[in-house]
């Protein structure tokens, strides 16, 4: 099948963008936020958290480990979005919304 010249400048553009590197290439490394973490005076240090990422399952992770953390004795507060009914669910404090 012979280019047709929507087809060439396609391939053109394809070929432009993937010699970009390192945008299309991932080279995972931490290097660079622990950098900026360095450049801040290392704030995560400041106080213990436990931070949940993903797609599923952050909230109720968040609300098991509020749980256990109460359960040994210690203070929590904890952040979640969104809400189911009203907005003060979002933060809790010892397990508890505010109010």
């Amino acid at each position: 099948m012979p280019d047709t010249p929507d087809l060439a400048a396609f391939r053109d553009a394809e070929r432009a963008l993937l010699q970009r590197w390192p945008e299309t290439k991932l080279d995972p490394s931490l290097d660079r936020i622990a950098a900026l973490c360095d450049l801040l005076g290392q704030p995560q240090r400041a106080y213990p958290v436990i931070h949940l990422t993903g797609t599923n399952g952050k909230t109720s992770t968040a609300r098991m480990v509020d749980n256990l953390l109460r359960g040994l004795g210690l203070r929590t507060g904890r952040f979640t979005s969104p809400h189911l009914e009203s907005i003060t669910e979002r933060i809790a404090i010892d397990g508890e919304p505010l109010t």
